[in-house]
């Protein structure tokens, strides 16, 4: 008879039936709360999991008895308590008091649980088990009228990797938790001199001795709405400036350099973050943590060599100005490797830049094609640590090399872009493109900003990958590029235009068939790729981008004029047409509901 493996679980395993079992205590705290607290109490009881109780805190309620009669309605099938009003800590607090389970489940009164989610997580629980282990999920948004927003989803592998980032990057909900009695019986109950951030305080102690573990899946709906005390407590913005600075310091040099790299990069990511928040004074206080350690910073960084590959066709006076550019680099350890793609202008002025600058190395290819093509070659003949690459009619600002470089080697990036100023004529608008920073596949597919001339690339990592322009693609092949070369990684975004892209009429951007070319392009690339073509939204932005330039294209040759001077014509025959043409192409990649929703915004009926 074999026995069945010890476990120190105590009445948390029924042997009768081998079935991991323990109570778990769902705690509803209210106050006023007569407009959602039933759907809450509902979705509790409504559990899956049996082995539960329903405690619901009226922390004084003063809603003319509604709460308390919504309460009372539901007799011994809730555990009801009454209570003066001392705001949520305290009313949290009472319910850890009363509450006869081993698990300790939070569910706010305007929320909802999913009704396998507290079966969901004893049954990861029992096949992954530690009573040092808090667990917490995705969750589901929803308005007021319980409408979904959105699913909100964490990077599973990331959490796994850096936990602390659960707390850093605020990814607990509460109401998605489950944690062990055990962990308010050794850091005691929530700080009730907090009215905003409790929770966090509470996680934040919680964390010295236990591990919060992420459970990829969604099981709880968490409701946005005006009423929300959130909303309207003044004490909201203090008493986060306080504890985001705090968390900061609370984590060790040498544990900042192992989650972001460098402590420069972990103080850099945490502005960015802050930056979606109202923290103000945690934020400044982050950007200018990471200004000092960067002004502070004396590393030399000459030994570093950086390859610079420009590409070109013909337009030789414009491409000695762009080597101009990058000769009077404030950083000179670098190599111009020019790639000749087949000109047939003279281009013996370039010869002598070569006799004279013996950093500069002429390639010329037997015919021209393309700037992929080009680029590739440059890549394959490049010696430095760094690659950046620069078209032959575009600039670099004079330190752009050296800043850009600094940024990258403080931060531990492989790849990293900037912002830019695009030229036209005597006309200057800067691109703030450079706030693309992260992982940016989806913002990539659906609209990319990243321009070629500011991009700047780690050689090893470059390498390693194996990544190369896509030769046949003459228009779009940059976009494909970044996205396998950022598939796996973060591109660092550098807000500061380094770079002078110059345009004209000819230009790409402002051609309606060249934008068609590349679109197609893209397209065919991300739908033939398992993970990039499951950006449904993204892709749709793609097919509605195909559709609009071809509208435009249509309205230029009737006559010219604006697409809705047109859009009796265009919205009647062009949409059609281009949609078809999309079904073509890409029907055998699985994407008809993303095509089907571009064709039905137009009111017709044409997939099969």
């Amino acid at each position: 008879m074999s026995r069945m493996p010890k476990r120190n679980i105590g009445s948390q395993y029924d042997f009768s039936t081998k079935k991991f079992n323990p109570k778990v205590s769902i705690v509803i705290p209210v106050y006023n709360g007569s407009n959602y607290l039933r759907e809450a109490i509902d979705s509790a009881l409504a559990q899956t999991y049996k082995n539960i109780e329903v405690i619901v805190i009226n922390d004084g309620s003063n809603d003319r008895g509604k709460t308390d009669k919504i309460c009372k309605s539901y007799g011994n099938k809730i555990r009801y308590f009454k209570k003066e009003n001392g705001g949520v800590s305290s009313a949290l607090n009472m319910g850890i008091e009363k509450m006869e389970g081993e698990y300790f489940s939070w569910l706010s009164h305007d929320d909802i649980y999913y009704p396998e989610k507290i079966e969901k997580q004893i049954e990861y629980l029992s096949k992954n088990y530690d009573d040092k282990k808090i667990l917490f999920c995705d969750y589901e948004l929803i308005n007021e009228k319980g409408e979904h927003i959105q699913f909100v989803k964490f990077d599973h592998k990331e959490l796994k990797e850096k936990p602390e980032y659960a707390l850093l990057r605020s990814c607990i909900n509460g109401i998605t938790l489950l944690i062990p009695k055990s962990a308010f019986d050794k850091y005691g109950e929530f700080d009730e001199t907090l009215k905003c951030t409790q929770d966090y305080d509470m996680w934040r102690r919680f964390i010295k001795s236990y591990k919060f573990e992420h459970i990829p899946i969604i099981i709880t709906k968490t409701r946005i709405h005006p009423q929300q005390d959130s909303n309207k407590n003044p004490n909201v913005i203090t008493e986060g400036n306080k504890l985001w600075t705090s968390m900061m310091e609370s984590v060790s040099k040498r544990r900042k350099e192992e989650l972001e790299n460098t402590e420069y990069n972990f103080y850099r990511e945490m502005y960015l973050h802050l930056k979606q928040s109202p923290y103000e004074k945690a934020m400044k206080y982050a950007d200018n943590k990471a200004k000092r350690i960067y002004e502070s910073s004396n590393i030399s960084l000459d030994h570093i060599k950086v390859s610079v590959i420009i590409p070109f066709y013909n337009r030789i006076l414009l491409l000695l100005k762009s080597i101009d550019s990058v000769i009077s680099q404030t950083h000179k350890n670098i190599e111009i490797i020019l790639v000749n793609d087949g000109s047939t202008e003279d281009i013996s002025e370039v010869k002598k830049y070569e006799r004279k600058d013996k950093r500069i190395k002429l390639i010329s290819l037997p015919e021209n094609k393309g700037a992929a093509a080009a680029r590739n070659v440059g890549i394959d003949n490049a010696t430095g640590e760094y690659i950046a690459f620069l078209d032959s009619d575009d600039l670099f600002v004079e330190d752009k090399i050296k800043e850009q470089l600094k940024q990258m080697y403080l931060t531990g990036y492989n790849v990293s872009h900037t912002s830019y100023i695009r030229k036209y004529g005597k006309n200057e608008k800067k691109i703030d493109s450079g706030k693309l920073t992260g992982k940016v596949i989806p913002q990539i597919i659906g609209e990319c900003h990243i321009a070629t001339p500011t991009v700047m690339i780690k050689n090893e990592y470059l390498k390693e990958k194996g990544v190369k322009f896509i030769e046949k693609f003459k228009i779009g092949e940059d976009t494909c590029f970044w996205l396998e070369l950022l598939r796996n990684t973060k591109l660092l975004g550098i807000d500061y235009p380094y770079t002078i892209v110059n345009t004209n009429k000819q230009s790409s951007i402002f051609d309606c068939e060249k934008q068609l070319i590349g679109i197609t392009n893209i397209l065919v690339f991300v739908l033939s790729d398992k993970e990039f073509s499951k950006h449904h939204k993204e892709i749709s932005n793609l097919c509605s981008a195909y559709i609009y330039n071809s509208g435009m294209l249509f309205s230029a040759r009737n006559g010219g004029g604006s697409v809705s001077k047109y859009n009796e014509k265009w919205d009647r025959r062009n949409p059609i047409k281009a949609v078809q043409r999309l079904i073509f192409l890409f029907k055998y990649q699985g994407v008809g509901l993303t095509i089907k929703k571009i064709a039905q915004k137009y009111g017709e009926k044409i997939l099969k």
